[in-house]
């Protein structure tokens, strides 16, 4: 793999700091794009999402041409025509981060449908507003789902309160109302921010003991789009498309 660091393009191996928190603990943030074949999508969205945690913690970003550079390393990387997953990583070192920027391909499944395990632990921090590069709790929650054969890992807190998905937002839909998990303990979604474009959302707490109220949910993520959700543990829910896919077109601008 070709990626951009510090004005130059490299491959394979990326050189940091050992003594610095980035590399010891993961300390920084990053970034998870859609290349749509053609283009980068949303990318405003994602950098201010970025430039929001930045500030937060006192960490200076080296400016760069986001869009030329990540044109030119899916480029080098041969995916110009394909659909690829872009990441822009933000490790920080001595207070400072140089964004690192790497392109890989990435299958699209246009008719993509998951299933979600409560997550078995509960962890809950102020972190979790912030796109940490640090993700073992997520990963696990992940993992631990996958090996019961779910898609992802859903997590909660101690009340039973619905937060999001390993990987993703959640939308809960009952009738005409479409209903985000109301939480501090969530990160932003930048694909809500767009499908908020195309249909009202509301927000207010959504429990695991009353899922089973809603008529769909769905998942949201830069790289999926609207996914529909067939099912939460044991409960299960109508699969509806016709919203999922229009949204998801804006999401990976297929329109």
């Amino acid at each position: 793999m070709i990626y951009y660091k510090n004005g130059k393009l490299a491959e394979d191996s990326v050189q940091m700091d050992l003594s610095q928190p980035g590399f010891r603990t993961g300390y920084g943030f990053f970034e998870t794009l859609a290349w749509n074949g053609s283009k980068v999508c949303h990318l405003d969205l994602h950098l201010e999402r970025a430039r929001a945690s930045l500030k937060k913690f006192k960490i200076i970003e080296e400016a760069i041409d986001y869009g030329q550079i990540i044109a030119e390393v899916v480029g080098v990387n041969g995916l110009l025509k394909s659909f690829a997953r872009v990441n822009i990583f933000f490790p920080s070192e001595g207070g400072r981060t140089v964004p690192v920027v790497t392109a890989v391909p990435h299958q699209y499944k246009p008719d993509l449908v998951w299933s979600l395990m409560p997550a078995k632990e509960v962890f809950l921090t102020p972190l979790m507003r912030h796109k940490s590069m640090n993700r073992m709790d997520y990963l696990n929650a992940w993992q631990s789902a996958h090996g019961e054969g779910f898609n992802d890992g859903l997590l909660h807190d101690f009340e039973g309160r619905v937060l999001e998905s390993s990987f993703a937002s959640l939308l809960f839909q009952k009738g005409d109302r479409y209903i985000e998990p109301q939480t501090e303990y969530k990160l932003p979604g930048t694909s809500q921010i767009v499908a908020s474009k195309c249909i009202h959302i509301e927000a207010e707490s959504v429990y695991l003991k009353s899922v089973n109220k809603f008529d769909h949910v769905f998942a949201l993520n830069s790289l999926g789009g609207m996914i529909p959700i067939s099912a939460i543990g044991d409960v299960q829910f109508d699969v509806k498309h016709d919203v999922a896919d229009k949204i998801t077109n804006h999401i990976l601008e297929l329109t």
